[in-house]
């Protein structure tokens, strides 16, 4: 068998597969691109028909009326129960495109089935009358917005089947709606939001028994207007909460799962603030920004302590880290597993502060594994890093380093070896070493 060709029939290896599959894979492409499909053969010329999936780009049909009359179509050829997924791009806010945006997701909501739904915007808001949303309450499992006004809307409504709302610069008229579209989802379990610089909430509460994943973003931190004062999340079963541009004045944690991991990227002014509910983390990602304002806060008061962490991924500069991560390390007592991903910038200067001779005591019998994510370079922060660990670690058992070929180049001869025959204080530490 040769190329994508069989060897006996001659025929692509695409199109002998089973139609199911076919349709399938026509599920990730565009409406449009699919129907382009139909040129290839016979057997392809209906085959997008039967995509129970329809994504339209309203700037593909030449008037506003053209991409009602293709729906009508498609749903009078399928039937109108086939459709289970509808997404629509569109790129207007004027009240004529408003207008016709609404035409086509009645013809949706309102004839079919739908589990699936998604609204992207690219230029201004559009306006959506959540009535269209809560019509599709028994089926509905997914619903993405971007850049959408939402309509006030009754708040006894429910959306019993939805698992996953993503919510991106969506304008909500009120605190009380925002809460309201999250509570009356039961078993929603994935939930981001980014918030956009037109929105009017003050207090966003996230309350759901049945959440496990919240990421939510603060876009154009620089631009928002009206500015997302508290936050409230009181979600027991949440495993993974991720924070991005985190500025708000209050973030209270009324209940999370034991087993939650955080992935934190913030600001400064707001470093106080995320200790006080990340300091019984057991699993912990931060960025290099965030790194750097525990550490400032670490330094003033040295008593705050990560108590419960057992597994931290960290970014930060190589040029900083000899006098940041003595630090670091001291307020987390119980680490067990450390990932350093080290970022060279040529615009910090080299560190003067050498790395301690000793780890803190505690972490000289917690600390089991190290893995440094970024290639190891021809500056010699990674290779004190390694040596510091292997130096007084008693529990170490691995660390991991990863080279590729420049790095080697710049290397002299025989420096892996050496590396490995470095003194240890644990007799069990063994290297990965991974080609990048």
């Amino acid at each position: 068998m040769q190329g994508g060709r069989s060897g006996t029939s001659g025929e692509d290896r695409i199109s002998i597969l089973p139609e199911p599959l076919l349709c399938h894979i026509l599920t990730f492409l565009t409406t449009k691109e699919s129907v382009r499909t139909s040129v290839l053969s016979s057997r392809w010329r209906d085959l997008w028909l039967w995509v129970p999936r329809l994504d339209l780009d309203k700037s593909d049909f030449s008037e506003e009326n053209t991409c009602v009359s293709f729906i009508d179509k498609f749903l009078n050829f399928r039937g109108e129960s086939y459709l289970r997924g509808f997404k629509l791009n569109t790129d207007h806010d004027d009240d004529e495109s408003n207008s016709s945006v609404e035409a086509c997701l009645v013809r949706v909501v309102n004839k079919c089935k739908i589990q699936h739904f998604e609204i992207e915007n690219y230029f201004g808001f559009c306006y959506l009358e959540m009535s269209l949303v809560f019509s599709m309450c028994d089926t509905l499992v997914s619903l993405k917005l971007s850049f959408v006004m939402m309509s006030d809307y009754d708040q006894s409504c429910s959306l019993p089947c939805l698992k996953s709302l993503h919510l991106e610069k969506v304008v909500f008229p009120s605190d009380e709606t925002a809460e309201a579209l999250i509570s009356s989802s039961p078993v929603l379990k994935d939930l981001k939001m980014s918030q956009s610089e037109y929105d009017s909430v003050q207090v966003l509460r996230v309350r759901s028994k049945s959440l496990k994943s919240f990421t939510l973003e603060r876009a154009d931190p620089g631009r928002v207007e009206n500015s997302l004062e508290t936050v409230v999340v009181d979600t027991p079963g949440l495993d993974y909460l991720n924070l991005i541009n985190y500025q708000y004045t209050s973030f209270q944690i009324v209940s999370l799962s034991e087993s939650v991991k955080f992935d934190i990227d913030v600001v400064l002014s707001n470093t106080l603030n995320i200790l006080t509910f990340v300091s019984h983390a057991r699993d912990m990602t931060i960025s290099r920004r965030t790194l750097e304002s525990i550490y400032y806060h670490l330094e003033i008061n040295r008593r705050s302590k990560f108590h419960g962490l057992a597994r931290l991924r960290a970014t930060m500069f190589s040029n900083s880290s000899p006098a940041m991560l003595p630090v670091i390390l001291e307020a987390c007592p119980n680490l067990k597993h450390l990932t350093l991903e080290l970022v060279h910038h040529f615009l910090v200067t080299e560190g003067t502060s050498r790395l301690l001779n000793l780890l803190p005591p505690s972490l000289t019998s917690s600390l089991e594994s190290v893995d440094i994510e970024s290639p190891i370079t021809d500056k010699a922060t990674e290779l004190e890093l390694v040596r510091y660990f292997l130096e007084n670690s008693t529990r170490l058992v691995k660390i991991v380093l990863r080279l590729n070929q420049s790095c080697l180049r710049k290397h002299k001869p025989g420096f892996l070896k050496q590396l490995i025959e470095y003194p240890r204080c644990s007799g069990l530490c063994q290297f990965v070493i991974l080609h990048c």
